[in-house]
């Protein structure tokens, strides 16, 4: 497993800061990143887990940060 943050920009209770913890990855052969990944946010007290597709790993900050926005993602 592999840990990030994500710094968004934006404060809630305290500034966001996205932990993210990649659960699992698999490339395919068009250079796709598969990612399952859980997020905790200490700044809004909410926790999830979201799948995603990358081309980059730099985009999985941001990815998850949409998945979550949208509301793409199962609470735990």
């Amino acid at each position: 497993m592999n840990t990030i943050t994500h710094a968004t920009g934006r404060t809630y209770d305290a500034p966001q800061v996205l932990q993210i913890t990649i659960e699992q990855q698999t490339a395919d052969e068009f250079g796709l990143i598969d990612i399952t990944a859980t997020f905790a946010d200490a700044s809004r007290h909410i926790a999830g887990s979201v799948e995603i597709v990358v081309m980059h790993p730099r985009e999985i900050g941001p990815s998850v940060l949409a998945a979550y926005d949208a509301g793409r993602y199962a609470a735990i």
